[in-house]
């Protein structure tokens, strides 16, 4: 699974909007569905905001993506 798939399926999990991630990182919503339809890799400062709005420990460029606990 791409990373942009595994956000979106965390995002989806949490029944966050983009919108909703936006507005928790700072981020705007057409960067967050670029990301999340792969046509933009985010760096790894990046990565980290999704991971805190998202609420899971860490979030790699690689699709390993832990969730708490």
């Amino acid at each position: 699974m791409f990373i942009g798939e595994r956000l979106r399926a965390l995002r989806e999990e949490k029944d966050f909007s983009q919108g909703d991630v936006g507005k928790r990182t700072g981020l705007l919503r057409c960067y967050i569905s670029r990301v999340e339809h792969g046509y933009t890799v985010p760096a790894v400062e990046t990565l980290e905001k999704f991971a805190r709005a998202l609420e899971v420990r860490r979030v790699s460029s690689s699709a390993e993506i832990a969730s708490p606990g």
